[in-house]
Formats: structure tokens, C-alpha cells, sequence
């Protein structure tokens, strides 16, 4: 831009140019007017002189202006013609939930904010400003340089903790980024700075140390200076909530529903035990006293009972600590009047095995409903209307009913198969086991087929799986003597993420669980990613699978008559319906799907979030039902929603709960980092008190230049008409 200087030469073109000779005539009167010229010529030269200086000076001046050129206070003229040297300031403070820790009421966030206010409020003059708040995202809330400190001020004080898990990487990049736009973009700001304020947490920057992170400090180094700042302390007192799970495997009225809760304190001689608070529905229903021992875990059980079927809320509460985002753990459960129970089988009548084991009691008051029906009326049947679907030695499925099936599970329901001598392995390894480019594989197994005769046993390996817990201590339970000559061979992929609970003695599974995992792509219904569960038999469900290749027919096993049966079956069901739970118990960011109970006109729904912000939602029609989707799910508590329709009540939608990886509050080891990001005395004047040390006043000499131009504009006028005047 310095070249539009040589426009100042224009004034002295033009006067060169008129200075060209004209054909002269003598002629009486001009001898008079020469004589009266060249007595004032000396005068008249000056003051044209002085008029041209001011004129080149004013477009030289102009050049200066748009060249944009400034200089450091103190300091010669440096890099004259290029870009000034106004200083990019990038302040990133982390804002992740142990942020939240406090003394003296003053918690680590607030301290970051104060010390980034600072920076903002000693900057000079012309000093730009981007904020990246660091946390499960690097959001960059002022995303281009700010230059004026009160809207930068305000971003900051609008700062609030984001109850997730902060990723350095994330915010690495974004910084990296930043910058990097930042210089091609706005070249007068020639200095840079990166303001990190952190408490390095473990959590936080353990993670983040890769090969990739440090080569992006080092881009990072390459174009500003890194200034980081520890807002942490080097010992701490933290209790937390760190998991609620349910003991009962499904909820009805009047029966005692159980929890177990587990907490942690990371300073026990300090704060050695604490108050736990149950709150149903917001009434206190029940407490007791937590004593804790250093960094152990604490078990806790509490149990209430729901007189009403629904879903309800329960809130487990601590006393407040030093950080009291952990102190609070929400839980949403579905109590059901009866637990429906769908049994498929080709052959009903074998289902009496199944029925009997899933309800004992086969009474009406029964607190499990059950319908057997044959798997050809599976595309005819609402499978959300049931908590668990059985499919009983069933020779094959079409697509249609597997698209059924993969739906059904989609949505937290739990499948139970038993395989038997109808399945036929090439049909079941083509429709349930066959990953495709939008859906994943019900069943992520190979199917061989029965296995040779012979006399088989179960081995328990140690009853570490969940679906084994009553037989541990119980040998008589009749596990290890199960009746087993023919059993389904199945083999489970090295990258398959299905776990064996029960084995054979060859070695091969008995039972495979597995969740259902919709791949991360998967856009039909923005659903959470995880689904139902899944388990498999290994065995038939009835004795009529028989072995064809003796004479006469012998039954593959007298499983289903023999005591283990039952306990199994009922341990099935509670695995298979426990993915309900975690349908209606979210992590930050987690997405939950609704449906529309009663009138399908009602497809407006209100969404109300624990702080009391409303959001609506339209529902779809699927399946002859109304399906709703929420994924704004960043406030930790308790989530309702309201159809719009009518005199409607709210109604307990989920619950939504922080990572709690963050409550455990060990710091980093510093020396672990690369030397860029280590906290020091970086910025900060030791002699001043603490206080930051400014950087260098940038003089922007393009103010000055506009100035001046102003005052000659002026000048050039007064002179014009001063001489014009006196010419005359």
C-alpha cells in the first residue's frame, strides 16, 4: 500500500507540465505587467513552492494510512512499509466441570475469568481478542479478533461450566486454527499470543498427549507466543457420585426397587463421611451416612417403592463440597403395572418350557405377561408393545422381519434367541450376522451348526458374568450337571464385540450376550448410538430338537426340564430388559428418541430442560406411531416433555448425567507435557505483585498519518486562498 506514496509526485508532474513553452507576442500593455512580475517573482516562487510541498505531503500522508504501518513505543520504526504490530491475543480457558471446584467461594472458573479480564483490560490500544471456551468441544465463542474490550468482557463473563470431560486436542486444533486465519486475514496484527488457562487435570491432558498434539504446539509455537496458567491446586477434597445402578431387574408397583450407589472422596481425612440423600419425584423418601476411606470405592444400597406405575425421577444427593457438580446423580425409571413378554417359536406348543421359566406363577395378578405366538406372525405384531422378545429354535427370517427385528432393538428393546435343530445356519448368517453399509449386524457371529453327538457340560469359568451370579456358591444348582449330548456351534469374530457368559467344555459358547450398535453413520432416526441387548442359547428352549442322524431320534439336551433353566432364563430377562434403563439414563451430548402415546394428531411435543427452557419438537409418523427426537442434551437433571395437544400434563422423559472421569481431580504430571504448554511464570511480572506484564504499546501510525492528512487538507486551503488573495 506504501506505493500509492508516488502519487505525491502528481502535483509536481503537473507543474513540470505547464511549465511547457507557448508562441509569445509582444504586445504593449505586457511590458507593464513583466516589470510588476518580476519584482514579486522571488515571493510568488516561494509561496507556490510551499502550496506543491503541502499537496505531495497531503497524498503521501494518505499512503502512510493505508499502508497500515505501526511501531512498538520505545523501539526505532521496524518493518517500515509492512504490516503493524498489534498484538492477536488468544485466550482459552477451560471450562470443564472440576473447573467448578472452589475455597474461599471463589471456584477455578471465576479465577480464569478474573485473570482473562486482566488480560483484556490492560491491552492497548487496537489489540485483538479470540476466546475458545475448552471443554467437550473447543467452542470458539469469538471466533474472528475483537477489538472492542467491552464485547470481549462480555463473552467472557457469559462463560459457564460445562459439565463434560475437557479434550485438549480439540481445543489444540481450534487454537492452531485460530491463528492461523487470524494471520492471513488480519496482517496489522503481527504479534501473537495463546492465554491457556487450565487446572490440568489428568482427565484433561493425559489424553491429549500424542505424537499429533505435540506437532500441532509446535505450529502452534511457530506463530504465537504460548502463555499457560495453573488454576489448579496441589491437594484437594472432592466426594462424588460416581454410579447408580438399579438391583431389581424390573420395576412394578408396590415391590421394593433397589439401588446400589457408588461414591468416592478423594480426601478422606478431610471429609470422612457425608449425608446421601434419595429424592422420588421431589420428596425426600430416604438417607443415610457414607463413610469414606481414601480413593476407595463405597457401595451403597437404598430401596423405595413406587405405588404407581409410570416413569419417575429420582435424585441421589450428597452434601455440598468444593465442587458440587458431582454431588448430584438423576435417575428416570419405568414402573409397569405387568412386564409384557413376547414368545416367537415355528412350533408353539414347544413354548411351554419358556412360558413356565419366564412365570412361575402363572396367574393373572402375575407381575409378567406373556404371549406365545408363531414367528410367521411376526410381521403382524407391534414389538414395541413388549419389554423383551424370545424367538425359539425359528428356522429363518426374511428381510422384512429382520428389518423388524434390527427396529425393535434400535430402540433399547431386548431379544433372547435359542437355537435348536430348525435354524438353519447359512439363512441365519445371511440375515441376523451380515453388517451392510447403513446397519449393523443383529447378531455379529458366525452360525456352523449343530454339533457332532457326544456327552457335553457347561463350564461357568469362575460365574464371572452377571447372568451367573446365582449359581456362584450354589453347586447343587444343577449347572455343572446339565444334560447336554448336541449343542449349536457358533463361532464369535476376533473383532466381534459379543461376550461369552457360559461356555461348553470344548471350549465353545453356551450363552453370548451383546449390545446392539447402530454404526456411527447411521442417520435414519438420529438415535442414540447404542441399542438393545442381545443373548443367545447355545441350547434349545424345548426337547423337541432332536438329533435326526440316530435311530431312533435322541434329544439334543433335557436343559429346558433341569433346574438351571429357570434361573438362567429369569437372568436372560433381566439382562435383556436392563437396556431400558439406559434408553431413559443419558450422557451429556446423548440423543433420545420419544414416542407419542394415545392421539397421533398430538406431533407438536415441548421439551422442558432442567432449567426450565422450553424446547418443541414436530414428531414423524413410523410405524403407525409417533417418534420424537432430542439431542440438545447439554444441562445435566431431569428432562420432560409435554404434548401441546389438549389439557396434557408433563411427563419424566430421561435423565442426563456428566462423565464423572472429571470428578477425579489428580493433576498432570506436569513434566509429561511439552514444554509449550507448561504452566510458569509466562506473562507474569514476579517484581509487580502478580500482576501481568504488559507488553509493549503498539504506536499505530496510520491514526497519526489520517491526522495529518486532516491538518494539511486544512493548511492547503488557508494557503490557497492566503495567495490567491494577495494575487489579487
Amino acid at each position: 500500500m506504501l506505493l500509492w506514496g508516488l502519487a505525491a509526485l502528481a502535483p509536481i508532474l503537473i507543474h513540470l507540465w505547464n511549465r511547457r513553452r507557448y508562441r509569445e507576442t509582444d504586445w504593449a500593455a505586457m511590458k507593464f505587467l513583466l516589470a510588476a512580475m518580476k519584482k514579486n517573482r522571488r515571493r510568488i516562487q516561494v509561496e507556490q513552492l510551499l502550496l506543491l510541498l503541502v499537496r505531495c505531503a497531503i497524498l503521501l500522508f494518505f499512503a502512510i494510512a493505508l499502508a497500515d504501518m505501526s511501531c512498538t513505543a520505545g523501539s526505532s520504526l521496524a518493518n517500515f512499509g509492512g504490516p503493524g504490530s498489534a498484538t492477536h491475543t488468544v485466550l482459552v480457558i477451560d471450562h470443564s466441570y472440576s473447573m467448578a471446584y472452589g475455597e474461599q467461594g471463589q471456584t477455578r472458573l471465576d479465577k480464569a475469568k478474573e485473570l482473562a479480564r486482566r488480560f483484556v483490560n490492560e491491552a492497548g490500544e487496537g489489540e485483538g481478542f479470540t476466546l475458545i471456551a475448552m471443554g467437550r468441544t473447543a467452542n470458539d465463542i469469538i471466533s474472528e479478533p475483537a477489538f472492542d474490550p467491552d464485547d470481549v468482557l462480555r463473552e467472557i463473563d457469559q462463560i459457564e461450566i460445562d459439565p463434560g470431560v475437557a479434550v485438549a486436542d480439540l481445543a489444540l486444533a481450534q487454537i492452531e486454527g485460530t491463528l492461523r486465519i487470524a494471520s492471513r486475514d488480519f496482517p496489522r496484527l503481527r504479534r501473537a499470543q495463546v492465554c491457556l488457562l487450565t487446572d490440568y487435570g489428568a482427565t484433561t491432558w493425559e489424553n491429549g498427549l500424542s505424537q499429533a498434539n505435540e506437532q500441532l504446539v509446535k505450529k502452534i509455537e511457530e506463530m504465537a507466543v504460548i502463555r499457560a496458567f495453573d488454576l489448579g491446586q496441589p491437594t484437594t477434597t472432592n466426594s462424588a457420585i460416581l454410579n447408580v445402578r438399579p438391583l431389581t431387574p424390573y420395576l412394578t408397583p408396590s415391590q421394593p426397587a433397589r439401588f446400589r450407589i457408588e461414591l468416592a472422596c478423594d480426601n478422606a481425612t478431610e471429609l470422612p463421611s457425608q449425608v446421601l440423600q434419595m429424592i422420588v419425584d421431589g420428596k425426600l423418601v430416604s438417607q443415610k451416612i457414607v463413610p469414606f476411606v481414601d480413593n476407595q470405592l463405597v457401595s451403597v444400597e437404598m430401596e423405595t417403592v413406587f405405588p404407581d406405575p409410570g416413569t419417575h425421577s429420582i435424585e441421589f444427593h450428597l452434601d455440598k463440597d468444593l465442587l458440587d457438580t458431582d454431588n448430584h446423580r438423576y435417575v428416570v425409571v419405568d414402573v409397569k403395572e405387568q412386564l409384557r413378554i413376547l414368545c416367537l417359536s415355528d412350533n408353539v406348543p414347544s413354548l411351554k418350557f419358556l412360558k413356565l421359566a419366564l412365570d412361575p406363577s402363572d396367574s393373572v395378578q402375575s407381575s409378567v405377561k406373556i404371549d406365545t405366538l408363531s414367528s410367521s406372525s411376526l410381521l403382524d405384531i407391534d414389538l414395541l408393545g413388549y419389554d423383551a422378545v424370545y424367538l425359539s429354535n425359528v428356522a429363518q427370517f426374511a428381510a422384512d422381519e429382520v428389518a423388524i427385528l434390527r427396529g425393535y432393538v434400535e430402540r433399547g428393546g431386548g431379544l433372547v434367541f435359542f437355537l435348536g435343530d430348525r435354524v438353519n445356519a447359512a439363512s441365519w448368517n445371511a440375515s441376523l450376522a451380515t453388517d451392510t453399509a447403513q446397519e449393523a449386524a443383529i447378531l455379529p457371529l458366525k452360525f456352523d451348526g449343530p454339533s457332532p453327538r457326544g456327552e457335553y457340560f457347561l463350564d461357568p469359568r469362575d460365574y464371572d458374568h452377571a447372568m451367573l451370579q446365582p449359581f456362584r456358591g450354589q453347586q447343587a444348582g444343577g449347572l455343572l450337571t446339565t444334560p447336554v449330548w448336541t449343542y449349536y456351534r457358533v463361532t464369535i469374530p476376533e473383532d466381534s464385540p459379543v461376550q461369552a457368559a457360559l461356555w461348553f467344555g470344548t471350549g465353545d459358547p453356551a450363552i453370548i450376550t451383546t449390545r446392539y450398535q447402530m454404526p456411527e453413520d447411521n442417520e435414519t432416526s438420529g438415535m442414540s448410538r447404542l441399542g438393545g441387548n442381545v443373548i443367545v442359547f447355545c441350547l434349545p428352549a424345548s426337547t423337541a430338537s432332536v438329533d435326526r442322524s440316530v435311530e431312533p431320534p435322541a434329544a439334543w439336551t433335557v436343559f429346558p426340564t433341569w433346574p438351571s433353566f429357570p434361573p438362567l432364563v429369569q437372568e436372560s430377562l433381566a439382562q435383556a430388559v436392563s437396556s431400558q434403563y439406559d434408553r431413559r439414563n443419558l450422557q451429556l451430548g446423548d440423543v433420545f428418541e420419544g414416542i407419542v402415546a394415545g392421539d397421533l394428531g398430538a406431533s407438536l411435543i415441548e421439551v422442558i430442560r432442567p432449567d426450565g427452557q422450553t424446547s418443541r419438537i414436530e414428531a414423524t409418523a413410523r410405524d403407525e406411531r409417533l417418534f420424537w427426537s432430542f439431542d440438545r442434551t447439554n444441562q445435566v437433571g431431569i428432562y420432560f416433555s409435554k404434548s401441546l395437544s389438549g389439557d396434557s400434563k408433563k411427563v419424566v422423559e430421561f435423565a442426563v448425567n456428566p462423565n464423572t472421569r472429571e470428578s477425579d481431580l489428580t493433576r498432570v504430571a506436569i513434566d509429561t507435557l511439552p514444554a509449550g504448554l507448561q504452566p510458569g511464570d509466562h506473562g507474569i511480572d514476579a517484581a509487580g505483585g502478580g500482576q501481568i506484564r504488559a507488553l509493549p504499546s503498539a504506536i499505530e501510525l496510520f491514526r497519526y498519518a489520517l491526522m495529518m492528512v486532516l491538518g494539511l487538507l486544512f493548511l492547503e486551503s488557508f494557503l490557497a486562498y492566503r495567495y490567491g488573495a494577495a494575487a489579487r
